[in-house]
């Protein structure tokens, strides 16, 4: 028991000193909203399209990523979105705020919070999953998420769009080039692999540094029921739906922690300047983004200490 409660601090504790970090610079105006939005847009970019791309590429030869848990998770995110559609309209009166339920409880911030989390948990292990990963979810999370706001705004949902934001998407084409490049067998030479991993290196830390940085809980003044709604089903209910149904599946082991990092991680941060653009309750989407990340370091440690105590985690 002391042993799985040590893993599980170790593991939640060192991403939420790193937010925590970024939260005071902001509260000493250290960074501003500006500076934070210029950092993110670096991290986006370019040192998660490379961390992803070399995880890949480190993948022993011969190796191939468990593809049932890459879709199970395809199935679960699709899935959870459809469970929505129903609840929120039977939840919300108000149209601008039912995409923006869907979204905060079906699409979780796995690239920034949910990879550090799974390299914590298993730092020497395999991540080929963990990246492709990428791959896998967001493209779902983004043509999901963007059907359910326009379909709530009254607006047209225009496929192309939405296929053209998934092609250009750092984070996919990071995944892809790593996938081909290790199938290909290639590796990069010493003088341009050792500066690219320093560079690859600073995406976890500086993510999680400006999600600290971006969170303002000034906004957190949403409809409070639909925010518990949100919060729990972000936090609890589609981790408590979804890993258990991997666990039986017999999913183990750095794999089930990529699935907690899918399923238990907080709501995106990019819903908020979604639901800006597609007509969405804006202030409702913020308070899902803050409450879920301020949260989060509770209910995943808890996910990821039941899952370790249980012995799924070893």
């Amino acid at each position: 028991m002391w042993h799985d409660l040590v893993f599980s601090v170790n593991t939640v504790f060192p991403l939420l000193l790193m937010m925590l970090a970024g939260l005071v610079a902001q509260k000493l105006r250290i960074i501003g909203a500006e500076g934070v939005r210029q950092a993110n847009s670096a991290v986006f970019h370019i040192f998660l399209p490379l961390l992803l791309c070399l995880n890949i590429m480190d993948t022993e030869a011969g190796r191939a990523p468990d593809v049932r848990t890459l879709l199970y998770a395809m199935a679960g995110v699709v899935l959870s979105f459809l469970l929505m559609f129903p609840l929120a309209r039977r939840l919300s009166p108000a149209p601008e705020a039912r995409g923006v339920l869907i979204q905060g409880v079906a699409r979780s911030n796995y690239a920034i919070f949910g990879i550090p989390l799974v390299l914590m948990m298993y730092p020497d292990a395999n991540h080929s999953v963990a990246a492709l990963m990428v791959a896998a979810v967001v493209p779902l999370f983004n043509v999901m998420a963007t059907i359910a706001l326009m379909m709530h705004s009254g607006r047209t949902v225009r496929l192309g769009s939405i296929v053209r934001g998934v092609l250009v998407n750092p984070l996919i084409l990071g995944t892809l080039a790593g996938f081909v490049l290790w199938r290909l067998g290639w590796t990069f030479p010493t003088v341009l692999d050792k500066p690219l991993r320093g560079l690859a290196g600073v995406a976890t830390p500086l993510a999680l540094f400006l999600l600290g940085a971006s969170l303002d809980f000034d906004k957190v003044r949403a409809n409070a029921r639909l925010l518990t709604v949100g919060v729990l089903g972000r936090l609890v209910a589609a981790p408590m739906v979804f890993l258990a149904g991997a666990v039986a599946l017999g999913i183990r082991d750095v794999n089930l922690a990529t699935l907690i990092a899918v399923f238990a991680s907080p709501t995106a941060v990019s819903s908020y300047p979604m639901a800006q653009q597609l007509g969405g309750d804006t202030d409702f989407a913020a308070a899902q983004v803050v409450l879920t990340t301020a949260l989060s370091g509770i209910t995943v440690f808890l996910w990821v200490f039941a899952f370790k105590s249980m012995g799924f985690l070893t």
